[in-house]
């Protein structure tokens, strides 16, 4: 079996096109195409070649749409005992390929770079637009939010219409969505989105009693609703009821503005808040690692906009239960 695996590598090599075919590809994964252009010879003689090398396990094929891409196959060294095929493949590689032939395979690749690079420079303006068009405009932040545990209890306190909940349904094991207006939670649960999501449990409370079990969920979220409320330190103190020791906090709010027409348009209670008054108050709600930044400012903010104050993301891990390391049988 051994030397009839010896005898297809040696024959397969026994030919200079088969042997530059192989110098080539074990340089770069290239189309017949390509591959036609480099070696100057017809396509049907380039295909016999490429399958007598493919057979002697020398080299790989894979589809990528309608193009079949051939590339030399990766070393099957074990330990540091080189197979035959890995000592032929290294000798192959050291060997140049004629002049005229190593300039065309240059031009190859470098028409292959200009025009990757033609197609972006054509289509730069508008590339955000064809991605969101494809992509939706959401898809980095269910990429970032692959970051976390997929077993985890997530709560969306002040859910309103539910916006986060369909990237929290696809991304965490369970989801528990709070909102005191009925309207806005009857909204919330005949999303299109959510039609077929069965792992979000819907419940109307406040922030200060929160419909929730005690440590019961390991992220809890509080997306630009404590403005909203009649007391944020009660509010903050539910917040630290129901998250787990160790669990996560994420509160997005408004910084502190005078922007009266837009307090009175979003109808605010509170005129956004101090970062590090907030934070103050999360630490004392049974919360550590308290951390807060500002979040940009929108770029696209159309000009017929009213004036939108500042928002700011403070995160914070649950404090864990204090446990003596006191023992009577020290004393």
């Amino acid at each position: 079996m051994q030397a009839d695996a010896a005898a297809r590598l040696f024959r397969a090599l026994g030919d200079t096109t088969r042997q530059r075919l192989l110098v080539v590809l074990l340089q770069h994964e290239l189309s017949v195409t390509e591959l036609v252009r480099i070696l100057g010879q017809p396509q049907s003689t380039i295909s016999r070649h490429l399958k007598v090398l493919r057979d002697a396990g020398l080299v790989l094929d894979r589809r990528e749409g309608t193009n079949i891409l051939y590339e030399a196959a990766a070393p099957s060294r074990n330990g540091h005992d080189p197979t035959l095929r890995d000592r032929l493949q290294e000798w192959m590689d050291s060997q140049r390929l004629p002049e005229q032939m190593a300039q065309r395979l240059k031009a190859v690749l470098r028409e292959s770079r200009e025009q990757s690079e033609s197609f972006f420079s054509s289509v730069a303006y508008r590339w955000d637009q064809l991605r969101e068009e494809h992509f939706g405009a959401s898809f980095h932040l269910e990429a970032l939010t692959g970051l976390l545990p997929s077993d985890w209890t997530v709560a969306d306190v002040g859910t309103g219409t539910g916006f986060l909940l369909p990237v929290l349904a696809r991304t965490f094991r369970s989801v528990i969505a709070v909102e005191m207006v009925p309207e806005m939670l009857s909204m919330a649960r005949s999303r299109p989105d959510l039609e077929d999501v069965d792992n979000i449990s819907f419940r109307q409370g406040s922030l200060e009693k929160l419909p929730v079990q005690d440590e019961s969920a390991d992220l809890a979220l509080a997306v630009l609703v404590l403005h909203h409320v009649e007391s944020p330190p009660a509010a903050l103190e539910e917040l630290g009821r129901i998250v787990k020791p160790g669990g996560r906090l994420l509160i997005v709010e408004q910084a502190a503005h005078s922007l009266s027409e837009f307090h009175e348009r979003m109808q605010d209670r509170w005129w956004g808040f101090e970062a590090s008054e907030l934070e103050e108050e999360v630490s004392e709600a049974g919360f550590e690692d308290v951390e807060s930044k500002p979040l940009p400012a929108r770029a696209d903010r159309p000009a017929s906009a009213a004036e939108a104050p500042g928002l700011f993301a403070l995160s914070a891990r649950r404090r864990e239960p204090y446990v003596s390391s006191w023992s009577p049988e020290l004393d």
